[in-house]
């Protein structure tokens, strides 16, 4: 055992632990999170370091024994007061799992005077938020580390909260504490004493006292990206006269938050999707009947808890779609699907309702199994085909969703930002609609250029790590301009309309190639 400096106090902890596990498991400080250890690519862990920011799971205890330890909760009031005012003030917090860990890198960078946007993209280049798109972090940070600019209002929590649920399906809690990691994710809200269950590659868990000890006596083996290239698993249908033609492969959620739930003997499991972050991957996810399984078995509370790797091996992806359509409007459309899938008989009758002059049909493939819940799965796509038919390069594209909420979307050839208009019906929070509205536009812009995920013949997933997924960075990522119309219509999700639309506009800048990721 050693002594750390931790915000302030002095701990001890474990010589032969990682920071991370120290600070988690040891010390109980659940404002850091666990996104993908022992990667080091997310960022969710980042801490502070004699002042440096450090990612505190690919940091062992002993290179950082006699110096001062920061988390989120330890920084100086005043600056961390005014990141949290300027992300409140642009939505720059969704879900909430990713931002301790970029507020407190961009507490670090304040100490080098203020930063320039470029400079604020490179840092933020650590990090994974799949909520913002990035654009709103950017904007809160360049406020906020100038001292001489003026902050902006916080946004209502409670509006907030109205507009993210809406957004998302599960209730999103919104507000100051979330920013900083206050709230308790599955993985935080354990009792003590809890055993932890980390999933094992083989299909399994393995049971110990700590996560640290789980992954150990697991053997578990950090994930590697791949060398086999990125494919679709369905051939283009051959139709007559077909004037447009797409396949798409499969693509990885990349939640931040890894599936976890907790569960006492005959009790109800916690959530796996906590404060409603995955965009419905979450849904279905088997983690939480393992919780309730695992606890009844042991006779004793067990946190289920799947490491990075196996949430890409075990998580459900979006469906792979292929389809090739006729300038009338008719074609087919194919929709893969994997033993163990989500049933697709709803998305597929949606689909059909949507397009009448489609013949759609499931194939089932090899390969991860695939979510009926993702958002907008296959009807997103469905609706971007069709609204690419007769677009030219830079030309608006308008999709109104089944619900009735419309987005228009434009991209720039000269210079690749993207316009956006949304009509959600009453705003709810302005503030936290323009957030997902820039989180869509990322993921659609990732889905058509960068985004896919490494599949051997065998069906067996080869791209484990964050960094393999093909997600924009906040570099990658394009300026967006939203306009928000005032509407006083009942309040809509806008989420679908908002990712078909830009799909539909990148994918006609990109000239339709047949298949996604076109980059």
């Amino acid at each position: 055992m050693v002594t750390l400096l931790v915000d302030g106090e002095e701990r001890e902890v474990s010589l032969s632990a990682t920071l991370l596990d120290a600070l988690r498991d040891e010390l109980g400080c659940t404002q850091v999170k666990d996104g993908c250890s022992p990667q080091g690519q997310c960022g969710c862990c980042t801490v502070l370091v004699d002042g440096v920011a450090r990612v505190a799971c690919v940091t062992p205890v002993r290179r950082v024994v006699g110096r001062s330890v920061t988390t989120s909760s330890g920084l100086d009031a005043a600056i961390a007061d005014r990141i949290v005012t300027a992300f409140e003030g642009t939505g720059a917090s969704q879900c909430g799992f990713c931002t301790p860990g970029i507020v407190t890198r961009l507490a670090a960078l304040a100490r080098k005077g203020v930063p320039t946007e470029s400079q604020v993209r490179t840092a933020l280049g650590a990090h994974l938020c799949r909520c913002t798109g990035f654009q709103p972090i950017v904007e809160a940070a360049l406020v906020a580390l100038d001292p001489s600019a003026p902050l902006p209002d916080r946004r209502d929590p409670e509006a907030a909260m109205a507009r993210a649920t809406l957004e998302s399906g599960p209730t999103q809690v919104a507000g100051p504490d979330v920013v900083l990691g206050a709230f308790r994710f599955s993985a935080d809200s354990t009792l003590a004493g809890s055993s932890v269950a980390v999933a094992r590659a083989d299909g399994g868990y393995e049971v110990a006292r700590s996560a640290a000890e789980a992954r150990l006596s697991s053997g578990k083996v950090q994930g590697r990206n791949s060398t086999i290239p990125v494919v679709a698993p369905l051939e283009i249908p051959q139709i007559d006269d077909p004037v447009i033609e797409l396949a798409t492969s499969f693509v990885e959620p990349a939640h931040v938050e890894p599936d976890a739930s907790w569960c006492q003997p005959g009790g109800e499991p916690s959530s796996p999707f906590a404060n409603a972050g995955a965009f419905g991957a979450k849904r279905h996810s088997p983690v939480a009947a393992d919780a309730r399984r695992l606890a009844d078995e042991l006779g004793a509370p067990v946190l289920a808890l799947w490491p990075r790797e196996e949430v890409v091996r075990r998580g459900a992806k979006r469906p792979p779609v292929s389809m090739a359509l006729r300038a009338d409007g008719t074609g087919e459309l194919r929709v893969a699907t994997t033993p163990g899938s989500d049933d697709l008989s709803g998305v597929l009758a949606e689909v059909s309702a949507l397009a009448p002059g489609l013949e759609v049909s499931l194939v089932e493939v090899r390969g991860p199994r695939v979510g009926s819940t993702h958002r907008g799965a296959v009807v997103a796509e469905v609706l971007a085909v069709l609204a690419a038919r007769d677009l030219e390069p830079g030309t608006p594209v308008t999709v109104t969703s089944p619900n009735g909420a419309r987005a228009t979307v434009a991209i720039d050839p000269a210079d690749d930002a993207v316009s956006v208009s949304v009509d959600a019906g009453t705003p709810l929070c302005p503030i936290t609609l323009r957030s997902y509205v820039i989180g869509a536009v990322h993921q659609a812009l990732g889905m058509v250029r960068t985004e896919g995920i490494a599949v051997d013949a065998h069906g067996a997933v080869h791209d484990l790590t964050i960094r393999s997924f093909g997600i924009l960075t906040a570099s990658q990522t394009p300026p967006v301009v939203v306009e928000v119309v005032d509407s006083d219509g009942p309040p809509l999700a806008v989420g679908v309309a908002v990712l078909a639309a830009t799909m539909a506009a990148a994918w006609v800048a990109a000239g339709r190639p047949a298949s996604w990721p076109c980059a």
